[in-house]
């Protein structure tokens, strides 16, 4: 069905501005991420920056262009321009559910969109903290001649077993607009193929990164400049489509609802608990969203060094920092000192 529906691109501008546009794949739903997104990115140098493209996916709900009409006042580095997808492509996620497929089809429609040679994709819960960190990239990209450069290796092993080392992910790819249109839509969507005899299950873009000369694809030598939380949309989507007690395993529904109280005064309604319904579920094993497994002891201490380095970083304002550290003060009492060998019932002693 992908490869009938998507094996040919609507044909591209007939003159392309020189320069990067900035494509943001935002929750329709949450558009506290949306806010975010362009407060973080308003801090960057604005050179060689063409246009910013929003594009929400099929839970886009009424409101959402309003919010951004209001708050792309405040965003001075580039015009921004929304994108949204078809309505076939709406009704067909909703009822699939699928956040993959749905990411894909935003990924689309902004390169459908563009105006430029190149083009950024911003992960929403990717906090960039070097003003001059895009302007290098794109600079580092061109200068290469190479038709992506990413800024962390891909995440899934697999590749690197099979001498596939050289593959990016998809988080701030920069990347040609002529070499993504060089692989047909559908091919760059996640989905099971066969690279060197092997099958496996390749994430979106991976498949076309595999046929794609290592030349070609480039990243620094270490992670710099940047905070990424990872899978936090992805896992609100699980959390929605739970049934009773759901474990916060990576505290990403306790990010988001911290990230909410922090950024968004706009009285949208969430779907994410309270900060006090959380905090029940550090003792409640009947709660919605529940923080009892030893797995989710494991995992604060990575969680809470992202967080604080958030905290600490020029781009909270006293109010949000405020806001984050008295959110997060009754999980550090409870996983404070959280370790391999860290007991439950030490924890849960403490609540």
């Amino acid at each position: 069905m992908y490869k009938r529906l998507y094996s040919t691109w609507q044909p591209s501008v007939a003159e392309q501005t020189p320069g990067y546009s900035m494509i943001m794949l935002t929750p329709g739903d949450l558009p506290f991420f949306l806010k975010i997104s362009l407060e973080v990115c308003a801090t960057q140098n604005p050179e060689h920056l063409v246009e910013t493209i929003v594009v929400p996916d099929s839970k886009l709900m009424r409101g959402f262009s309003e919010l951004l009409n209001e708050w792309a006042k405040d965003y001075p580095i580039s015009p921004v321009r929304m994108v949204t997808l078809s309505p076939l492509e709406i009704a067909f996620n909703r009822y699939h559910r699928n956040p993959f497929n749905n990411c894909w089809h935003q990924l689309i429609r902004g390169i459908e969109a563009l105006r430029t040679p190149y083009a950024l994709l911003h992960d929403v819960d990717l906090f960039i903290l070097e003003p001059d960190f895009l302007k290098k990239h794109y600079e580092a990209c061109v200068a290469q001649n190479v038709s992506l450069m990413g800024v962390s290796k891909v995440w899934d092993g697999w590749y690197e077993q099979q001498g596939l080392d050289h593959l990016v992910a998809t988080w701030e790819l920069m990347f040609k607009a002529d070499w993504a249109r060089s692989f047909q839509p559908w091919e760059h969507r996640g989905h099971r193929g066969i690279v060197a005899g092997q099958s496996h299950s390749f994430d979106m873009m991976l498949w076309p990164q595999c046929q794609t000369p290592p030349e070609q694809i480039s990243r620094p030598d270490r992670e710099w400049g940047f905070i990424h939380f990872n899978h936090v949309t992805s896992t609100y989507r699980r959390f929605q489509q739970s049934k009773g007690a759901y474990e916060d395993s990576y505290f990403r529904i306790l990010l988001m609802r911290l990230l909410i109280d922090a950024y968004d005064q706009s009285g949208w309604r969430y779907d994410i608990p309270s900060l006090e319904s959380l905090r029940k579920g550090l003792s409640d094993a009947s709660n919605r969203v529940t923080y009892l497994k030893e797995e989710t002891f494991q995992h604060y201490a990575e969680f809470r060094a992202k967080l604080q380095e958030l905290i600490s970083s020029r781009l909270l304002d006293e109010q949000k920092a405020t806001i984050l550290s008295e959110g997060i003060a009754p999980f550090d009492r409870v996983f404070s000192g959280a370790n391999p060998s860290f007991s439950r019932s030490k924890v849960l002693a403490t609540v």
